[in-house]
């Protein structure tokens, strides 16, 4: 079978097993908290800053710390299932993304990328054009040689020099006013269905266009990230693991830093969580954090619960969230909370 027939069977395949209705959420407690800064600026000392987190849906969240942010690739765009697995053409709702992207994500002094999916990748070389026109987007070689088709070399970044691997860390990247830092992660992206993964690959060359299909925006390298908030000594005072997809272990697991700090949140995937081992107990186990998001959980096709307001949201195909909160409870640590957001609403706000 040669590699057009086999991408034909596969969309197939996928077409068909996913084609049933999306995944019921209606016994599940859902996080939904669409309140920002809810913090009364008058229980702020000198030095405080405040720590906000929200949820943008699928991959994306928005880290503001202070006056300083970062986020993580955002997909507003979900085109329908067709169009993604037969392969026909998909392309970024531009329309969508004006309307759903906050104001505070604007100021985002970089992105960060896991993978490059069209569900991670593809609204962000039109959000980085019309929307950051001074943000960095960070990920793999192959993320890079797809965006530099739009986006010049000098606002993207090849992390592939700075993850950490296995036990071995990686080297830190700082913001401007030395507020936030992250690490890549080297980490791999579990199978769709099956034990098959389809839309993997990597580019070596530069694009010269953006992907016109699902199938054009290949994985590349995975990344998994950590996330630090400093201090005013640069000394790190709340610290994130985070993940886009799930993985077998030890890919995407901490490295061995050289501080003591504790991993205060973990953001998990709960997309494809069946289809890897030990996720995603392997790592709660290791970082023993306080808080546990469960991202990457809800139905992406065709669906965005804050533009249909009046449709419900639905969970991912294929996937049984229950079972990923049970398996989540099975391991946390005492007194820790699990927190399954609602696209777009906020779910942290700390005074560090």
């Amino acid at each position: 079978m040669d590699g057009y027939t086999l991408k034909v069977f596969f969309s197939s395949v996928m077409a068909g097993l996913l084609s049933g209705c999306a995944t019921s959420v209606d016994d599940l407690l859902l996080h939904d908290n669409l309140a920002f800064r809810n913090i009364n600026e008058q229980s702020l000392v000198s030095g405080d800053k405040k720590l906000d987190i929200q949820y943008l849906g699928v991959g994306g969240y928005l880290f503001q710390y202070g006056d300083d942010s970062i986020m993580t690739a955002p997909s507003f765009t979900n085109p329908g299932l067709i169009n993604v697995s037969l392969p026909l053409p998909i392309e970024p709702d531009h329309a969508l993304i004006d309307e759903l992207l906050p104001v505070e994500a604007k100021q985002a002094e970089f992105i960060l990328v896991g993978h490059a999916h069209y569900d991670h990748l593809m609204d962000v070389p039109y959000i980085m054009q019309q929307h950051m026109p001074t943000t960095i987007a960070v990920g793999s070689t192959t993320m890079t040689n797809i965006v530099t088709a739009v986006i010049a070399d000098e606002r993207l970044l090849d992390i592939t020099d700075y993850a950490a691997e296995g036990q071995q860390p990686g080297r830190w990247i700082y913001n401007r006013h030395n507020t936030i830092r992250f690490m890549p992660i080297k980490s791999d992206h579990a199978p769709h269905f099956m034990g098959i993964k389809v839309m993997s690959g990597t580019y070596e060359d530069a694009l010269t266009e953006l992907p016109s299909t699902a199938y054009g925006w290949k994985e590349g390298q995975t990344y998994a990230y950590v996330i630090d908030f400093l201090d005013n000594q640069q000394q790190p005072i709340y610290r994130i693991h985070y993940q886009d997809a799930a993985s077998n272990s030890p890919d995407g697991l901490m490295p061995v830093m050289n501080d003591t700090k504790a991993v205060d949140m973990t953001i998990l995937c709960v997309a494809a969580f069946h289809q890897v081992d030990d996720y995603p107990e392997a790592i709660l186990q290791q970082t023993q954090p306080n808080t546990i998001v469960l991202g990457h959980w809800e139905d992406f096709f065709n669906n965005n619960s804050f533009d249909n307001q009046n449709k419900p949201v639905k969970g991912v195909r294929m996937t049984n969230i229950d079972d990923f909160i049970q398996r989540v409870d099975a391991v946390k640590k005492v007194g820790a909370r699990s927190i399954l957001p609602t696209p777009f609403s906020f779910f942290i706000n700390h005074i560090l």
